[in-house]
Formats: structure tokens, sequence, C-alpha cells
């Protein structure tokens, strides 16, 4: 009688292990999800896009092309070609817009890699290319001379090493920069040549475009302190908030030139 019991049971329990293995695979084919299978984690926090204008504010100044004399540019370009006299300290497109506004934003926790190849900053055509390199602490920069004439290249500084050095035609000079600090280009046997190496410790940044816009991608949520600096109208800072979808408003920048301060006389 017990030998027939546990027959029975044992035919019990392989018609119920039958049954629902077939169960299973009827789900699995429908597209079901077994019963056992963890709920997904939530969503992580989307990052925003951050757009902007930067526009010029005020009377409108003359446009004054770079002084550059036949003697001094000698060398500077191919026969037939001129070195280009567009200032660029100031550009002001169409719209007002403000062209070459450095915009940068640090976020906290946010680490920066370190390219191992170095930045380039050229000098072509007697012009430095571009005329604003931007680089997170602790880069390398290359000084470039792609001209068949010598460059000097002079850079004034608070914060890192001074530089004041010859590059031959062809040749090039290399520097890391581990500070944060704008940094003036010069060259002193072309003295219209000037341009601008930023150091920075931000974590985003850019530089507006002719049309004075710019974007900034890969914002976290939250409240963001944003710099903006022109080499000639200076700084200023704005807020934008990006929210937990990643929606952030775009930012609307004005610059204008400081008024000079007057003193007054005293009776």
């Amino acid at each position: 009688m017990g030998s027939m019991n546990q027959g029975k049971l044992s035919v019990g329990c392989l018609l119920a292990t039958l049954f629902l293995t077939t169960f299973l695979l009827a789900g699995a084919s429908l597209g079901q999800e077994p019963v056992a299978k963890s709920a997904p984690a939530a969503d992580a926090a989307k990052t925003g896009t951050l757009t902007g204008s930067v526009k010029f504010e005020g009377e409108l100044p003359e446009v004054k092309e770079l002084v550059v004399s036949a003697k001094s540019a000698s060398g500077c370009c191919p026969p037939g070609e001129e070195v280009d006299r567009q200032d660029l300290s100031l550009v002001i497109g169409e719209d007002r817009g403000l062209q070459g506004v450095l915009v940068t934003v640090k976020v906290d926790g946010v680490k920066v890699k370190v390219p191992d190849k170095p930045y380039e900053l050229d000098q072509k055509g007697c012009r430095f290319t571009p005329h604003m390199l931007v680089v997170p602490k602790g880069a390398k920069v290359a000084f470039l001379n792609s001209d068949e004439t010598s460059h000097n290249v002079h850079l004034i500084t608070v914060l890192n090493p001074d530089l004041n050095q010859t590059v031959l035609a062809g040749k090039r000079l290399e520097r890391t920069y581990n500070e944060p600090e704008r940094i003036k280009v010069t060259c002193d046997m072309h003295t219209w040549m000037k341009s601008w190496l930023v150091v920075t410790d931000a974590t985003h940044w850019t530089i507006t475009d002719e049309r004075g816009q710019f974007t900034l991608e890969g914002l976290p949520p939250g409240e963001h302190e944003v710099s903006l600096w022109h080499e000639t109208l200076g700084s200023k800072t704005m807020k934008a908030v990006v929210g937990e979808d990643g929606t952030v408003a775009p930012l609307a920048v004005q610059m204008a030139k400081k008024k000079k301060k007057t003193r007054r006389r005293r009776r």
C-alpha cells in the first residue's frame, strides 16, 4: 500500500512539473516576464543642454582693421596673399550677436579627462589660430609655426610659468599649464598678432559663434552658475536651472562696454 502511494505521488509530481514547465514556456512565447524577475531600476536623472545667445548692448562701435605694414608682413603669406586684418577682439554680427564669448560652468564632483595629445595653437599667415584656445588645467599646449617666417611666442602670465621664445618656421614647442588663468598671447615680431590661452578648471565650456549663440551639453539637474567672459567687455554671471527631466530654459545675455569713470573737479 505504501509503495503504491509513493508511486502515485511520483507520478503526480512528474505531471505537476510538466504542467508548470508547459505554462512557463507558453508565457515566454507570449512575451511575458517571469514573476520572480526583479523590477527594473529607476532611470538615472537626465542631463540637460543649455542654449543661449549673447548680444552686444549699446552704440555699435566703429569697425577698424589691424595695422599691418607691408615690411613687417614680409614672409607671412604666400605670394599674392595678404595678412588678414580683421580685429577679432570685438566681433559683432547680425542682430548684435557677439562672437568670441567664453561660456563656462563648473559642476562639483565632475572630473575632466585631460587628453594625452597636446592642444595646438598655430601661427599661420601671421595670425594665431584659433583666436581663443580653451584647455583644462594640466593640459599640454603645442605652439606651432606654420609660416615661412619666424615668430616669437610671448605669454603674459601670473599663475603659470611665463614664456617668451622664438619659434622658427615649421617648428613647435610644448608647455604644460596647471593653473586656471586667462593668458594673453602675443608675438613681439608681429605686433598685431594677439590671442588668448584660457586654462580652466570648469567642467563644461564653449565659445559663442558668429551669431552670438552657444550650446552646453551634459549639465546635471540642479542650479548652475554660468560664467561669461569677453576679452574686451569683461565678465558676467547668470543662473541656469536644469530640471530632473533635463529641461532647461535658454539664456538671453547682453554685454556692453564699461562706462568710463569721470572725475569731478573740486571747486
